[in-house]
């Protein structure tokens, strides 16, 4: 299993209400990709296979109690999963290869914002309670 943790929730650029342009998606997404890959590195990933059956679990973590929208920040997650299939962590974010992630909040006590990604290699197929 790795566990690594953005220092920011998923990117709002990437919500279903932004209209921002690709090249803003673009970068924003390297960026995340980035911070992945950094945060990767810095907890000692080095499989040499990327999975081909994964959980993983996204934590969003809430600076404060404001209301928020739940599919938004779903959405916004894409660029979080494209990172661990860009970096060799899962093989695919397919149905068939990790299930439905599985989304979870927490609030802050410190009031900072944060997602908690968490990949566990699975033998079976993640979707099912086999």
């Amino acid at each position: 299993m790795i566990m690594i943790t953005l220092p920011y929730l998923p990117p709002k650029e990437f919500s279903r209400n932004s209209r921002e342009h690709w090249s803003t998606l673009h970068r924003v997404q390297d960026r995340t990709a980035d911070d992945v890959f950094a945060l990767l590195r810095e907890a000692g990933w080095e499989q040499s296979e990327p999975w081909t059956k994964a959980k993983v679990t996204l934590t969003f973590v809430l600076p404060d109690r404001r209301t928020r929208d739940a599919d938004n920040l779903i959405t916004a997650a894409k660029p979080i999963m494209d990172a661990l299939v860009t970096h060799q962590v899962i093989q695919d974010d397919c149905i068939s290869c990790i299930g439905i992630p599985a989304y979870k909040y927490t609030y802050s006590r410190e009031k900072l914002a944060g997602t908690i990604i968490e990949v566990e290699e699975k033998e079976h197929d993640p979707g099912t309670d086999e």
